[in-house]
C-alpha cells in the first residue's frame, strides 16, 4: 500500500494540463470513501494527472447582516440608451425587486445544487469567508480551449454559494439573464477585458466587475458622477491619469479606463492583501475600508468587517455572476456566450498621426461617422483630442489598412481652419462659443498664454469639415435633439441652472454627463433636455 501511495504522490507533482477546476463534489465523495477504494481512486487520479483532493475548510462565523430583501442594484445607475443609439441618454435605476413569489414556488437553482449528493459534506449553516486559490491557468495551453473554459479556469475566488446574498443574486439572474449585459456588449468588450486581466495574473472574477458596475455600458452614469464601464468618479479618474475635459471623457475609453481600473485594483490589493477587501475599497473607498479594518483587527476578512449594505451586495453580486459563468448549466442560467467556442477581441488600436477631424477620418477609413463614435465613446466633439493620445479604435483585422489610410490624410485636410478677425469688445470665450470650440483650443492654436486679445488681430480657429449637426447626432453627451443650449455664466451652479430651467438637477446632469462636484466653466454649453 505504501508503494502505491508513493507512486500517486510522484504523479501529483507533475504540472497539470489546462482544464477547468475539478468539481468540489467529486473531491468530497472521494475523500469520504472507504480506505481501500480511496487508495485505488488516488492511484487512478495520480495516473491521470493527479487532481488534489480538497477537504472542506474550517467554517468561520461572519457578522454579515442577513439580506432578506431581493437583490437590488447599488446606487450607481446606468444609461438606458445603447452605445450606438442616437437618442438622448437618460440614466434610470435598474429594477429593484425580483418577481413576486407564487403560491408554489419552483426550486431555485441554488437550492437544487445544494441537494446534490455532496451535501453531506457541505459546510454548516454558518457562512465561510471566500478563500483565494492558486491560479490554474497555464498560458501555453490557453489558446487550445474555448473562451468560456479559459475564463472559468482563471477563477480563483470562493464564490460562496452558501451565502444568502449570493444565492439571491443567482436566483435573480436565473430569472433575468439579460441582467448581466446585452449580448453585443459582451462580445464587444468582455474578451478584451479578460485578456487584460489575464495578462496581469489577476483572478478571472475581475473580468466581470464592469458587468456589476455598468452592464458594460460605456455611457453609464451614476448620480454621484461616476461614468463609464468601470464607473470612475472624477477625482479617482484624474488620480490614475484619465482626462476629463471639453474634448474627451476618458472614463468612457475602453482601453485607457481598463488600464486605470486594473492599476487601481492592484494598488488596493497590495494595500489590503485580499481581493474581496480590494473590491470593497473600489466600491466604498479605501479610507473607509482601512478604518473598518482597524476596528475589526488586522487579520479580518471582508466578511468580518462592517460595511454598508450596498457594498455587501456589490461583492455578493460579483461572486454570484462569477458562479453563473463557472457553472451556468448547474445553476439553470443560459449565458449569452454559451454557444461560442471562441470570443476574439473585436477591435484594434491605430495611430492617427495627430489631431484629426472625425468626419475626415471616417472618409479615409471608408466607414460611417457613427461607427467612429460607436467604437470611440470617449470622444465628446468633432475631432480627436489636440494633445492626444492620437489614436482611434477600429475593427479587429483592419488595423494595418486603417493606420495606412489615416497616415495618408494630407496635413492641410486633417482639420478645417477659419481665419477670424477680432472686433472691438469680443472676448476669447465668446469666439469659442460662436465656433463651438473651447478657449483652451483657441489658446493652443494661436499660442496664447492668457485670454487677452486685441481688436484687429486674426485668430486661427479649428472648425468642422461637415455641418456641426452631423457630429452632434452621434457624439455624447450631445447625442439626440436637445430642446436648447444653456451657456454657463460666472457664478452659475448646476443647482441654479436646473432651477432656472425648471428641470431636476439629476436630469440636467444626466443629459450632460456631469456630476454634482464637477466644475462648470464660463462659456460651457449645456444641453437642455426635452
Amino acid at each position: 500500500m505504501t508503494r502505491i501511495l508513493t507512486t500517486a504522490t510522484v504523479f501529483c507533482n507533475r504540472p497539470l494540463p489546462v482544464s477547468p477546476r475539478p468539481s468540489g463534489q467529486a473531491c468530497a465523495l472521494t475523500a469520504t470513501a472507504a480506505t481501500r477504494p480511496f487508495a485505488l481512486c488516488v492511484l487512478v487520479l495520480g495516473l491521470a494527472g493527479c487532481v488534489t483532493v480538497d477537504t472542506p475548510s474550517e467554517i468561520e462565523q461572519t457578522n454579515d447582516p442577513e439580506l432578506d430583501e431581493d437583490p437590488v442594484q447599488d446606487t450607481r445607475v446606468e444609461a438606458i440608451a445603447d452605445a450606438s443609439s442616437t437618442n438622448t441618454t437618460v440614466a434610470t435605476p435598474t429594477e429593484t425587486a425580483a418577481p413576486a413569489p407564487t403560491d408554489a414556488p419552483s426550486p431555485s437553482p441554488v437550492d437544487a445544487l445544494s441537494r446534490a449528493p455532496s451535501e453531506a459534506f457541505a459546510p454548516s449553516a454558518a457562512e465561510s469567508a471566500p478563500v483565494e486559490t492558486s491560479d490554474p491557468l497555464a498560458a501555453d495551453g490557453a489558446a487550445a480551449i474555448g473562451f468560456l473554459d479559459r475564463l472559468k479556469a482563471s477563477f480563483r475566488l470562493d464564490h460562496s454559494l452558501n451565502r444568502k446574498g449570493v444565492a439571491k443574486e443567482i436566483d435573480w439572474v436565473a430569472r433575468r439573464p439579460d441582467r448581466l449585459a446585452r449580448r453585443d456588449r459582451l462580445l464587444e468588450y468582455l474578451p478584451y477585458l479578460c485578456e487584460k486581466v489575464w495578462d496581469r495574473g489577476m483572478p478571472g472574477e475581475i473580468c466581470l466587475l464592469p458587468i456589476v458596475e455598468s452592464r458594460l455600458d460605456p455611457f453609464a452614469f451614476s448620480p454621484g458622477g461616476a461614468v463609464g464601464l468601470w464607473q470612475f468618479i472624477p477625482a479617482t479618474a484624474k488620480r490614475f491619469g484619465l482626462k476629463i475635459d471639453w474634448w474627451v471623457d476618458e472614463r468612457r475609453d475602453i482601453v485607457l479606463a481598463t488600464d486605470a481600473a486594473l492599476n487601481y485594483l492592484e494598488v488596493l490589493h497590495d494595500r489590503f492583501g485580499d481581493w474581496l477587501l480590494a473590491l470593497a475599497a473600489y466600491n466604498w473607498g479605501e479610507g473607509r475600508v482601512s478604518r473598518a479594518l482597524r476596528k475589526s483587527g488586522p487579520n479580518a476578512s471582508f466578511f468580518d468587517i462592517k460595511v454598508p449594505r450596498e457594498t455587501v451586495r456589490y461583492v455578493d453580486r460579483l461572486l454570484a455572476y462569477s458562479a453563473v459563468f463557472a457553472q451556468s448549466a448547474s445553476l439553470g442560467v443560459e449565458l449569452p456566450l454559451s454557444n461560442l467556442e471562441t470570443a476574439p477581441v473585436s477591435f484594434a488600436v491605430v495611430e492617427t498621426g495627430g489631431q484629426v477631424d472625425l468626419a475626415r477620418a471616417a472618409q479615409a477609413l471608408g466607414c460611417g461617422l457613427d461607427e467612429i463614435y460607436r467604437r470611440n465613446p470617449a470622444l465628446n466633439r468633432w475631432a480627436t483630442h489636440p494633445e492626444g493620445p492620437h489614436r482611434l479604435l477600429v475593427g479587429a483585422g483592419s488595423e494595418t489598412t486603417a493606420e495606412r489610410a489615416l497616415a495618408e490624410i494630407p496635413e492641410d485636410e486633417r482639420l478645417a481652419w477659419v481665419r477670424h478677425l477680432v472686433v472691438s469688445g469680443e472676448t476669447l470665450s465668446e469666439i469659442a462659443v460662436a465656433y463651438r470650440t473651447s478657449v483652451e483650443t483657441l489658446q493652443n492654436a494661436n499660442r496664447l498664454r492668457g485670454t487677452l486679445i486685441r481688436a484687429g488681430d486674426y485668430l486661427l480657429v479649428p472648425t468642422t469639415h461637415r455641418p456641426f449637426e452631423d457630429y452632434a447626432r452621434y457624439s455624447r453627451p450631445l447625442a439626440g435633439r436637445p430642446a436648447g443650449v444653456y451657456v454657463v455664466k460666472a457664478g452659475d451652479t448646476i443647482w441654479d441652472i436646473a432651477r432656472l430651467l425648471g428641470l431636476k438637477r439629476q436630469t440636467l446632469m444626466t443629459a450632460n454627463q456631469i456630476g454634482p462636484d464637477d466644475i462648470l466653466r464660463i462659456g460651457q454649453r449645456l444641453s437642455i433636455p426635452n
